[in-house]
């Protein structure tokens, strides 16, 4: 929480103020003062520096005020001055009415209090008598306690209990009816203490937690769960008080006071009376405080003046990805995807501490560690021993929960990245020794904590900062800024760290220092968050009272209008979260996005002055978002001159292949509308593009594009219009428009498609999914599929006999073996084999053969399967098992990953292979690798296909890359156990260290260390592929 001095309000006529309240329902502040001042204020906007909207003065009281409250149900205010008269406030058409005045004449009011349903008022005397009084005006029932009198009196929370303090301290309890209940004891408390005032917290929370609140002024304060407590928590605040309030939820209490050498403070304490911040106030005669509504303001009332805090609460949230994760109420956390708006809310109690990164984020509860995605799905749980108070998490799949005494490391699991076998969490103390069975309380606690992919920073509350390294955990360096740190944040490549102290100073420092170096000025004061660049190294954004700076090496930029909660900074560009104004759900409101002055120049000079002066500025002030402005502006105006030069070196600036290419590709158009329709289908202005290539008389291109982006029924469409429009291509449109339907299981919608396709395939998954067992029949009694397997066989049967004639052949092989010649025949199935692949044949057939020639020279050679010669046809015969299985893999209903895996074993198995294969070998892994959008591999798959023929293929690069990064999608990501370098998990090798992984011969997948083995080809698969097999998969050796 941080709180900082924002307004001050004087008092006409500078009449002291005596009391102050502010009206948590509508917003109102009832202010007393000396000589009968009464005044009624609201603030325009909730910000501090709102100017008044009411500035009534209410007549009626002739002596100093004592008393102000406010029946916040009713809207009724109720005053009471020093010659103890009762005025009854009532608004109507904006102006104040007196409702109901009382004079008793006797003694006056030291204390008055509603009930929480607004039905009730009690009104406790100096001289110790006590009026209970409805809210209409009538007197319920009169008291008069003996004892040397009344301070102050407060309801209960259901209004059926009375508290009344004693002027000598005392506490008694009293039922709503005035009968005597009990003394209320003071554990803890000793002595007789003048009670400053009470405050009894009459909404939610946890059973646990104090509500009622009594200080003394001495300085003490008593926080107790109930009257009946016997353990009270007992707060020296080391001030005199003056007054002490709860905040609108019970969470945090302000003690107003004065300390030894009379300097003004307000105090900021827990629930449970840890001391959270001490606010430095102006002198002079300090009377009274309260709280705004949500506690996002504090009013003090000084002399004649009345002085407004800001208050930024600390609250719970997260964001990761796209999604903000925040603390909803006391027992749900609502996540909000930012980009779709789509909303999920858990149940998740009793929340401590959230942090996110990527795609997750933990969430720390009183007894649990939970991680979830971005959807709210909980992916992975740690019930914890040690009462966590902070928490952080970095990209690696490791959690740091901290306590003030220890910290754990946790390595988690997700769907990308499965546990790993091994010790996955240790506990340490706060100075970085593991914990034992016999460790013990340190005094300097952890206060706040933070961490990289490589780092990891400990706050102490003596200011010491400790800096492990989270690869091996090694304590690197200690760095002491000698005051306690509050927030802690590392740079995207671990080179620097901020520091913001309790006082709000702001620090940078450097990772690699050494021990006990001055950390040098602070660069900023009064800041209370910042969040560093997520691209870069240099740049961080602070919040600053209300203002946002962004520092560049120390070098603030213009401030900027504070309007939330940090949430990311990249691409120069700011996310904030109006966490403060969610009061229901959060709405696309609640999310601010403000440019640096670096983006906003450049956009200007774009659009003032031209491309060469913002090329040239950008040049000075180098980003890769800068250079995509500047590329995207050129673009728009690619009719100007060198506009397309100064796109491509804007590309090149920012390694943006995709973009390289785009541009090659609309500068090799001659039409000014086919290019711009190619530039408005890159800006993603479908319909613009499609109209241009209509108007330009090229439905076959309004056609393509289309076909790229999906849209299956404007395709439709078009191709009704089109008169050369060939039935193959409106057939594949209905077919996909049924794939439609199908994914969102319209069944009826898909079969109409399918039968207008003649898709068996879509129309038995309908069938069989409606049930629908009599059209199921009907269209397998109809199926030509047995004439197709008998013409296939007659085929082989002929193609096999054609061979047989053919020398060397399958016949001339049999007979070099049955006449014992096994090294010549085994030497003919090798160029049998050889024959075929250059002829394009089958992968079976060529496999079988290489794998034959393989078995004839384990038989005739001393090694065995362990001869070179046999090891070269196995594994010529291997490489011929994966074309064939990726082959089948892409053209029939394999799942993309699986598919993606054989082709990836296909491209690294691609030097065994046949020259005359190379062709069929890179278009399967490019197919497949398009239809899983992995498009790095199809990159790869396209350099070596534009090699072998780049008359066809380069035109076809251009189109796909143009449109699509050379990147791959999102997946299942594994470590290298050589590198740790993380890679997808179908990769044949590591892309750092060339480490190639063992793959299952039957599904492609990566093998653990320990995996079965074949004695002959040196296959290996999974032991759960080999239940139903008896034989080696690749060449089909007899198990043992």
């Amino acid at each position: 929480m941080f709180v900082y001095m924002s307004k001050k309000i004087a008092i006409p006529k500078q009449s002291n103020v005596t009391c102050i309240s502010w009206n948590h329902a509508s917003g109102y502040i009832a202010v007393g003062g000396e000589d009968g001042m009464l005044k009624v204020l609201k603030l325009e906007s909730a910000g501090g520096g709102g100017n008044l909207s009411m500035n009534l003065s209410l007549e009626g009281h002739t002596g100093q005020l004592a008393v102000a409250t406010w029946n916040e149900v009713f809207q009724k205010l109720t005053t009471s001055d020093e010659h103890g008269v009762i005025i009854v406030w009532m608004l109507y058409k904006g102006s104040w009415y007196e409702e109901m005045i009382n004079n008793r004449n006797k003694s006056t009011v030291t204390s008055m209090a509603w009930g929480s349903d607004g039905q009730k008022i009690c009104i406790a005397y100096e001289d110790g008598a006590v009026i209970v009084g409805s809210v209409d005006g009538s007197r319920v029932w009169g008291k008069d306690i003996k004892g040397p009198g009344l301070r102050a009196v407060q309801w209960s929370p259901d209004n059926s209990l009375l508290l009344f303090a004693l002027s000598n301290g005392e506490l008694h309890l009293y039922d709503e009816q005035g009968n005597f209940t009990m003394p209320v004891a003071k554990n803890g408390v000793t002595g007789s203490m003048d009670i400053v005032s009470m405050d009894w917290y009459s909404g939610r929370g946890p059973a646990n937690r104090p509500v009622l609140l009594i200080s003394y002024k001495n300085g003490i304060l008593l926080l107790m769960r109930s009257c009946t407590e016997e353990d009270s928590v007992v707060v020296e605040t080391n001030m005199t008080i003056i007054d002490c309030h709860w905040n609108h939820n019970g969470t945090v209490l302000a003690a107003a006071g004065y300390t030894q050498d009379q300097a003004n403070a307000v105090q900021f304490f827990s629930a449970y009376g840890e001391h959270i911040r001490t606010l430095r106030v102006p002198a002079g005669s300090m009377r009274a405080l309260c709280w705004e509504r949500r506690s996002l303001r504090l009013a003090i009332a000084i002399d004649s003046f009345i002085y407004f805090a800001n208050v930024k609460p600390d609250h719970k949230y997260a964001f990761y990805g796209n999604t903000l994760a925040y603390v909803s109420s006391n027992e749900t956390v609502t996540f909000f995807d930012t980009i779709t708006h789509q909303s999920w809310i858990n149940h998740i109690p009793d929340v401590i501490d959230m942090c996110g990164v990527d795609e997750y984020c933990v969430i720390a509860t009183s007894n649990m560690l939970i991680i979830s995605n971005q959807q709210g799905i909980q992916c992975d749980a740690k019930s914890i021993s040690i009462p966590v108070a902070y928490v952080t998490i970095n990209s690696k799949a490791i959690a740091v929960a901290a306590s003030k005494e220890s910290f754990l490391i946790w390595r988690f699991s997700t769907p990308s990245r499965p546990l790993i076998a091994g010790i996955n969490e240790q506990l340490y103390h706060a100075d970085g020794l593991p914990v034992t069975g016999d460790g013990g309380f340190l005094d300097d606690a952890i206060c706040c904590i933070t961490c990289s992919d490589s780092h990891l920073l400990i706050g102490r509350h003596s200011g010491t900062i400790l800096l492990f390294s989270l690869v091996n955990f090694k304590k690197i360096t200690s760095i002491n800024i000698n005051t306690k740190p509050y927030k802690l944040g590392l740079n995207s490549n671990s080179s620097k760290f901020f520091v913001i102290d309790q006082g709000g100073s702001l620090y940078m420092l450097d990772t690699d220092m050494a021990n006990n170096v001055s950390v040098g000025q602070a660069v900023r004061r009064d800041a209370w968050a910042a969040r560093w660049a997520a691209d870069g190294a240099r740049a961080l954004a602070v919040a600053e009272k209300a203002r946002l700076y962004v520092v560049r090496d120390a070098e603030p930029e213009e401030p900027l209008q504070m309007q939330g909660y940090l949430c990311k900074f990249k691409e120069l560009e700011i996310t904030m979260a109006l966490l403060d104004n969610i009061t229901d759900k959060c709405t696309p409101q609640h999310i601010v996005r403000v440019e640096v002055k670096s983006l906003r120049d450049t956009r200007q000079l774009i659009e003032k002055v031209g491309l060469k002066e913002a090329e040239n500025f950008i040049k000075d002030n180098p980003h890769p978002q800068l250079w995509l402005l500047l590329a995207e502006a050129a673009l728009k105006n690619f009719e100007s001159e060198s506009a397309l030069e100064t796109a491509e070196a804007a590309f090149v600036r920012r390694n943006d292949y995709a973009g390289i290419r785009f541009v090659a590709r609309v500068n090799a158009l001659h039409s000014n509308a086919l290019k711009k329709a190619e530039i408005c289908a890159y800006f993603k202005d479908f319909d613009a593009a499609e109209k241009i290539y209509l108007d330009e008389d090229r439905r076959d291109l309004a056609i393509a594009l289309r076909k790229r982006l999906g849209h299956w029924f404007r395709v439709v469409e078009l191709l009704k219009l089109s008169v050369n429009a060939s039935e193959a291509q409106v057939k594949q449109a209905y077919t996909h428009i049924g794939d439609y339907y199908l994914d969102r299981q319209n069944w009826t919608g898909a079969i109409e498609y399918y039968t207008m396709s003649n898709n068996n395939e879509g129309l038995k998954k309908c069938y069989m999914a409606l049930e629908d067992n009599e059209s199921l029949s009907k269209l397998m009694a109809g199926s030509p599929r047995l004439q197709k397997d008998g013409l296939a066989k007659q085929m082989y049967m002929d193609e096999k006999s054609d061979v047989s004639n053919q020398m060397p052949s399958i016949q001339a092989i049999t007979q070099l073996k049955e006449s014992g010649k096994t090294m010549q025949a085994a030497a003919m199935a090798f160029q049998l084999a050889n024959i075929e692949a250059s002829k394009r044949a089958s992968p079976s057939r060529i496999k079988k053969l290489y794998i034959l020639a393989g078995h004839l020279y384990t038989q005739c050679s001393v090694e065995g399967a362990r001869g070179r010669e046999a090891a070269r046809s196995y594994r010529a015969g291997g490489a011929q098992h994966w074309l064939r299985l990726a082959a089948a893999r892409a053209r029939g209903p394999a799942r993309p990953d699986a598919a993606l895996r054989a082709a990836a074993r296909l491209a690294a198995a691609a030097a065994q292979l046949h020259r005359a294969q190379l062709l069929q070998v890179w278009c399967t892994v490019a197919s497949i690798a398009i239809q899983a959008r992995a498009f790095d591999l199809c990159s790869q798959a396209f350099i070596k296909l534009e090699a072998l023929d780049p008359e066809v293929f380069e035109n076809l690069a251009i189109e796909i890359f143009t449109r699509c990064k050379p990147k791959d999608a999102k997946g299942t990501k594994v470590e290298c156990p050589q590198c740790n370098i993380s890679m997808p998990d179908w990769a044949g090798a590591c892309p750092g260290c060339g480490a190639e992984a063992a793959a299952c011969a039957v599904s492609a997948r990566r093998l653990p260390a320990r995996a079965w083995r074949c004695a002959h080809c040196a296959a290996r698969a999974a032991p759960h592929e080999l239940v139903l097999r008896h034989a080696c998969p690749v060449c089909h050796a007899p198990r043992p």
